[in-house]
C-alpha cells in the first residue's frame, strides 16, 4: 500500500470512529432525563382550565374567578389555613368537601365573590388535568407504607 493510500484509509477509519462515537454519546443524552423540572405555574393552570370549562362555568367564573379557587387551594396545601403549624395536619389534595367549603368561605370573605360548589369542583377537577399533562401526578401513596418520617420505609 502507498503512503498515500495509507493516510486516505486512516482518514476513513478515523471518521467512521467518530462517527460511531457521535452516536453512542447521542444515544447515551437520549437516555437520560433531562435537567427540566415540572412547573405548576398558577397563571399557565388558569389558562388550561378556563380553555376546558363548561362556557356556563366560564361565565359565571371567568378567569379572575378560576385564579382565586386555585390560590386559595394553593394556600390551603401549603398548609397556610390551619391555626396552628406546630401541630401539621394531613392536607389532601383535590375537592373534597371540606376543601370546598373552605375555598368558598375565604373567597366570599376576603374577595367578596361567590361561586357555586359545582363551579369550584369543576375548577378542581380541570386543575388535576392540568397536572398531569405536564407530568406533576406520581403514583398514589399508601401512607401505610410510609414511616413516621415520611420517607418510604
Amino acid at each position: 500500500m502507498s503512503g498515500s493510500g495509507a493516510v486516505v484509509l486512516a482518514a476513513i477509519l478515523f471518521a467512521v470512529f467518530c462517527l460511531i462515537v457521535g452516536l453512542m454519546v447521542w444515544q447515551e443524552a437520549r437516555r437520560r432525563p433531562g435537567g427540566e423540572e415540572t412547573a405548576y405555574v398558577i397563571d399557565d393552570a388558569v389558562r388550561f382550565i378556563v380553555g376546558r370549562l363548561d362556557p356556563e362555568a366560564k361565565r359565571r367564573l371567568g378567569a379572575a374567578g378560576v385564579k382565586r379557587v386555585i390560590e386559595w387551594e394553593v394556600h390551603y396545601l401549603q398548609g397556610l389555613a390551619q391555626k396552628s403549624r406546630r401541630n401539621p395536619v394531613e392536607t389532601v389534595a383535590g375537592g373534597t368537601d371540606a376543601s370546598i367549603d373552605y375555598f368558598q368561605t375565604q373567597i366570599a370573605q376576603v374577595n367578596g365573590a361567590i361561586y357555586d360548589r359545582e363551579d369550584v369542583a369543576e375548577v378542581l377537577r380541570l386543575e388535576a388535568e392540568y397536572l398531569l399533562s405536564i407530568g406533576a401526578v406520581g403514583e398514589p401513596v399508601d401512607p401505610n407504607e410510609l414511616d413516621q418520617g415520611g420517607t418510604e420505609a
